[in-house]
């Protein structure tokens, strides 16, 4: 596999942010229009990471 396939989107910045939704402790990747994509839920309530809604690739509305 050639090295600049690999390496593809490598250089390009991504703005992530800490962000709370819906009371929970998130990283969020920053999309346009206030949206974002889930990279992390932070929490110690295990119950937490049951909650579909807080899946790392999910998209949300956060502003």
């Amino acid at each position: 596999m050639p090295e600049e396939t690999i390496l593809e989107g490598f250089d390009q910045k991504r703005d992530f942010r800490y962000k709370q939704y819906k009371g929970k402790n998130l990283i969020i990747e920053s999309k346009e229009n206030g949206k974002g994509v889930i990279i992390q839920l932070l929490s110690t309530d295990p119950n937490d990471f049951l909650n579909q809604s807080f899946l790392p690739g999910n998209e949300i509305i956060w502003e």
